[in-house]
């Protein structure tokens, strides 16, 4: 009897330690969920979106010298306070990324010192979780610094489930992310002018260069192109004219991903913005008469004049391995 005791206690004190571990898993886990309009967020999924999206230019590291857009924490810092909501956050980081414009900026003095960062393209709800994330995360304290750096080494280890829309999306917004670096660094050394040197001895080289890095074929083409090598053929012409169309009527048109040659293809459309009229504006209204001379010098062919803010450009072509 008393062994039989002894067995039952033993099993309850178990019992008990099992629930006790399985509660503080599951604490875990929900400590790593952000919530966005009552709907769970796995933290690591936001962190993601950073990297991808947004640290290639807004680098958390702080002992880079050279920077061509503030960090994130610096611009937290501007859109969040005590009496700011986590609606009202959201909604102002969305807003001005979404149409990044001087009137739309609250930050002059990272305009006048960086240039506006190019218009990227995001999947429906990721703007948000990334928002949240930076709503809820002091991301210039040692802890974040921590959770950052255990996120990197974890994320090297653990195989990806393949999305092919997102990974296609996540290569051309890197890709555009890194030539705007480079493109803004040229505007604040030499002006727009400097910048159609930029594009014409670097930008075909860096996007190639970022197909090597990213393990994909990218490249950047248009209807109405500045280079002819950059000249849409006749499917990415379709995509173009169809993404043209949705836009005017208010209509979202998503991202298209074929399969072709035994490779997934996605097509992504490229927007101006504020920052793109210094050269693809109007002439010698938005682009000055050297800008504009430079480029006809440099492109005496070239088609990729006359456009205003928030219209389709041409599309990003991310060919990727069928894995």
């Amino acid at each position: 009897m008393k062994t039989l005791n002894k067995i039952t206690a033993l099993s309850i004190l178990f019992s008990g330690l099992l629930l006790s571990c399985s509660e503080v898993e599951k604490q875990t886990e929900e400590d790593n969920l952000l919530t966005i309009n009552n709907q769970s967020v796995n933290e690591d999924n936001a962190l993601t979106l950073l990297k991808t999206n947004c640290f290639t230019c807004h680098n958390p590291n702080l002992e880079i010298e050279k920077r061509i857009a503030p960090p994130w924490f610096k611009v937290r810092q501007h859109y969040y306070d005590d009496e700011t909501s986590k609606e009202d956050f959201i909604a102002a980081i969305s807003n001005f990324i979404n149409n990044p414009t001087e009137e739309n900026s609250i930050m002059p003095g990272a305009v006048r010192n960086f240039g506006l960062m190019p218009k990227m393209s995001f999947k429906e709800g990721d703007l948000k979780i990334i928002a949240s994330y930076l709503y809820d995360n002091d991301i210039s304290s040692d802890e974040w610094y921590e959770k950052w750096e255990a996120f990197e080494k974890k994320s090297a280890l653990i195989p990806i489930e393949i999305n092919y829309e997102d990974l296609g999306r996540n290569i051309a917004n890197e890709t555009k992310a890194n030539l705007g670096k480079n493109l803004m660094a040229a505007v604040k050394e030499k002006g727009a002018a400097g910048a159609v040197d930029f594009c014409n001895i670097r930008a075909i080289p860096i996007t190639d260069s970022m197909s090597v890095v990213l393990n994909a074929k990218v490249k950047r083409v248009s209807d109405k192109p500045r280079n002819s090598i950059n000249a849409a053929n006749e499917d990415e012409l379709e995509y173009i004219e169809n993404w043209k169309k949705a836009k005017e009527q208010g209509e979202k048109y998503p991202p298209k991903v074929v399969e072709l040659n035994n490779k997934m293809v996605g097509y992504y459309p490229i927007e101006t913005n504020e920052m793109c009229m210094k050269c693809h504006g109007i002439p010698e209204k938005q682009i000055n008469t050297k800008t504009l001379a430079n480029i006809k010098k440099l492109y005496p062919n070239d088609k990729a004049t006359g456009y205003s803010e928030n219209e389709i450009r041409g599309i990003f072509v991310v060919v990727m391995d069928k894995k």
